[in-house]
């Protein structure tokens, strides 16, 4: 059942995004600033982590074709989710 407890830290973590996502928007000014602030934070935690991770585990090497594709396809409709929402506090939508 440990597995709660990440699922609580996901609920959690999406549950604020909107949020703080809308007010990073409204205290830059511009949705693509807020953006790329969303990419900035997906390289630290999306990249450096786990090349670190893997790195002290000796398995930065190993990736299956399938897996790679349907892994970075993943990421990009993340990336595109990201934009969508943006988007959308831009056309008037509210994070409630």
């Amino acid at each position: 059942m440990t597995w709660v407890i990440f699922v609580l830290g996901a609920v959690l973590s999406w549950g604020a995004y909107g949020v703080l996502l809308h007010q990073g928007q409204v205290q830059l000014g511009n949705p693509l600033k807020a953006l790329l602030c969303v990419g900035v934070a997906y390289f630290l935690i999306g990249v450096l982590v786990p090349l670190g991770a893997l790195g002290a585990q000796g398995e930065l090497s190993g990736f299956s074709s399938g897996g790679l594709v349907a892994a970075t396809v993943a990421g990009a409709l993340g990336a595109i989710g990201a934009a969508c929402i943006i988007w959308a506090f831009r056309a008037g939508g509210l994070p409630l």
